[in-house]
């Protein structure tokens, strides 16, 4: 079992990744494989139809209404409004009042006029949660990224750097050999990725060349398309496809498929 993007969403679940911790090491020790993976931020994106369809923001500021893991219209960031690129980098809180509109309808109207298309980025976790659960030995790295926009989530650019230089160099969370394993063979092993994950004879050479003392995110959310420091070169099965932060042209990749080299 795989638990995708481990978190406990909304002010009033902060701390209750202990519970869930608690849950999976139980499934451990009765010989079930449970795993799970996080990306580094205290917020979360998807699409804006599924926030107001499942009840995850404050309507007018009632704590009583909205759905588990409830948001403030102030902590849903548009990251992608294709019809209104002026909505983009806006709060809901924003835009209804740039609309003149109470919550409700300023959210009524966007899904009118963007659909299915409007991507945003909530602000709703707990940072000593992000802590606990990439502290935790059962925990792999992964972004959740997704090009939606001009302001996309900062995950899409920095996620495995901000683990690298703000959690494993500057706050040591992690030691730098236990992050690396959660980004590489922690994944390959549990999805069984044939000869990736690992620096051994006879493996695909998928390598990041990184120095461990100037690696850091740039990425924010008010900036989120911008590159991280520190990266030398990147390596796909033996082939460099950047280096010095420019891109090769090269284009080695190829599908992968669980327990086929």
């Amino acid at each position: 079992m795989q638990i995708s993007h481990h978190k406990a969403a909304g002010a009033e679940n902060a701390g209750k990744v202990r519970d869930s911790i608690a849950l999976i090491e139980q499934a451990r020790a009765r010989g079930l494989d449970v795993t799970a993976d996080q990306y580094p931020y205290t917020a979360g994106s998807t699409y804006f139809f599924a926030v107001v369809q499942n009840g995850n923001f404050l309507r007018d500021g009632n704590p009583e209404a909205g759905g588990v893991g409830r948001a403030r219209a102030e902590d849903v960031l548009f990251a992608a409004a294709p019809s209104h690129p002026e909505w983009e980098g806006q709060t809901l809180a924003q835009i209804a009042e740039r609309l003149d509109l109470p919550i409700e309808d300023a959210a009524a109207r966007i899904l009118d006029e963007e659909g299915k298309n409007a991507f945003v980025v909530l602000f709703m976790m707990d940072e000593a949660d992000v802590r606990t659960v990439m502290a935790h030995p059962t925990t792999m790295i992964g972004s959740d990224g997704v090009p939606a926009g001009e302001k996309p989530h900062p995950r899409l650019y920095g996620c495995f750097p901000r683990v690298l230089g703000r959690y494993t160099r500057d706050e040591r969370v992690l030691e730098l050999p236990t992050a690396i394993h959660k980004m590489t063979g922690l994944p390959a092993r549990k999805f069984r990725l044939a000869g990736r994950g690992s620096l051994t004879p006879g493996a695909f050479a998928d390598l990041v060349v990184f120095d461990p003392r100037t690696i850091a995110d740039t990425a924010t959310y008010e900036q989120p398309k911008q590159h991280p420091t520190g990266i030398k070169a990147v390596y796909v099965n033996g082939a460099c496809v950047a280096r010095d932060g420019q891109h090769t042209h090269a284009r080695p990749g190829r599908a992968l498929r669980r327990g086929v080299e």
